[in-house]
């Protein structure tokens, strides 16, 4: 069964991408908590202008306290969006605002899976619906950008984490069946190219030669929509969606699904593939 419909949790969520995602859980007739660290009359207008059920809470994902009260008094929560992300300005210096993006798009992204695993076990969801976290990566995060380095790192390790919990987070081992079972639980990495948001525009295009150009070889921007609509429809709304997505005008929307690396089964944990869920639980602790 396709996630069930209730409550969806959006960090980021009141701009670009965030907005489009909210707009297609609203379609689907879910509820949505915008959390944000914009000014509060921001929020409330993005919730004005998304209509429904929507709430705006004001948020900071790099203060633990503040995303962990996000996600208070949600028992119906179906659909985490882990969105908030910066990016430098400036390909001149590679090392521009590098330790907020590794707490941003980083450490907001590990402790917004980790609380909204925490949700989840609290609240068992409907029988056979999935539960899903969705964390919003980039093409940065699987080919290197040479001009902005640290935020190919942050990205490369939203789709590795991404990657390592969507096979610890959809099982569970039953000691009585002595074998795993499905949690209904699901995590993902989205990664597009280029989309119209307030960080990557026309207009901050035109500044830089350098970035329009690479986009113009990914085929243009994509529209916060496109973006939306490929995520729900190929992830959020399927329960055998593979680990990672990636949008982009160029290639379409496809699945990333690398050959396994050669020495990936000598390797595996045997505490993994016994207690997934427990593990990754455990992990993030």
């Amino acid at each position: 069964m396709a996630c069930q419909r209730g409550l969806a949790l959006i960090t980021g969520g009141c701009g670009g991408l965030g907005m489009a995602f909210a707009r297609k859980w609203l379609q689907r007739g879910g509820s949505v908590r915008l959390a944000d660290m914009v000014a509060r009359d921001r929020g409330e207008e993005a919730c004005k202008q998304l209509g429904g059920k929507v709430e705006f809470v004001s948020c900071d994902v790099t203060d633990k306290d503040a995303l962990r009260a996000a996600f208070e008094d949600a028992p119906d929560l179906a659909l985490v969006i882990n969105n908030a992300g910066v990016v430098a300005h400036d390909g001149a210096d590679l090392f521009e605002n590098w330790e907020a993006m590794i707490r941003i798009n980083v450490d907001g992204v590990v402790n917004g899976t980790r609380l909204a695993l925490d949700a989840f076990a609290q609240h068992p969801g409907e029988a056979g619906a999935s539960r899903v976290v969705l964390n919003v990566g980039s093409m940065a995060g699987l080919i290197p950008t040479a001009v902005m380095p640290v935020y190919t790192a942050t990205k490369f390790a939203v789709v590795g984490f991404s990657r390592a919990a969507h096979v610890a987070a959809s099982k569970r081992y039953d000691a009585n069946l002595r074998k795993n079972v499905p949690t209904g639980i699901r995590v993902h990495a989205l990664c597009p190219s280029f989309a119209d948001t307030g960080m990557v525009n026309e207009e901050t295009l035109a500044k830089d030669p350098r970035n329009k150009r690479t986009v113009e070889l990914f085929g243009g921007l994509l529209t916060p929509d496109a973006v939306a609509a490929a995520a729900f429809d190929k992830v959020v709304d399927d329960p055998a969606a593979k680990a990672v997505l990636r949008v982009t005008p160029i290639d379409g929307v496809n699945f990333d699904d690398p050959d396994a690396h050669a020495v990936e089964k000598a390797v595996r944990n045997a505490a993994i593939v016994a207690d997934p869920l427990g593990t990754l639980k455990r992990m993030l602790k």
